[in-house]
């Protein structure tokens, strides 16, 4: 897999767990358990700050523009179709043998694709 879609993903993944971990019901539930998410959060920002400099800037850049249109930038093919949008991608896309050797995106909602298989 291109080692930029592998940060890629992993940038979606911190900043899914950034988002789990402000939202307003999960403080709530760490509140009565007496656990604090501050920490983790500054350190999941510093390791995701650290990941973002290792993506390419047009890649960064278009991430950052996609993760605030759409919520997640990076999403995978699952059966033909990106799970974004649900557009059936084309053929010559899905038959490809570079398939994760470079980094693509959805010829309709320009998210970030990968496939799983």
């Amino acid at each position: 897999m291109n080692n930029d879609l592998k940060r890629l993903i992993s940038l979606h993944d911190l900043d899914v767990m950034i988002s789990d971990l402000q939202n307003k019901d999960i403080r709530k539930q760490e509140k009565k358990l007496g656990l604090s998410p501050a920490a983790a959060v500054v350190e999941l920002k510093k390791m995701r700050g650290e990941l973002a400099l290792l993506i390419t800037r047009r890649n960064r850049n278009m991430y950052d523009q996609l993760a605030s249109h759409y919520g997640n930038a990076v999403v995978p093919v699952i059966h033909e179709r990106c799970s974004g949008c649900f557009t059936q991608l084309p053929t010559a896309f899905v038959a490809s043998p570079d398939r994760n050797k470079q980094v693509e995106t959805c010829p309709a909602c320009g998210r970030f694709i990968y496939w799983c298989d």
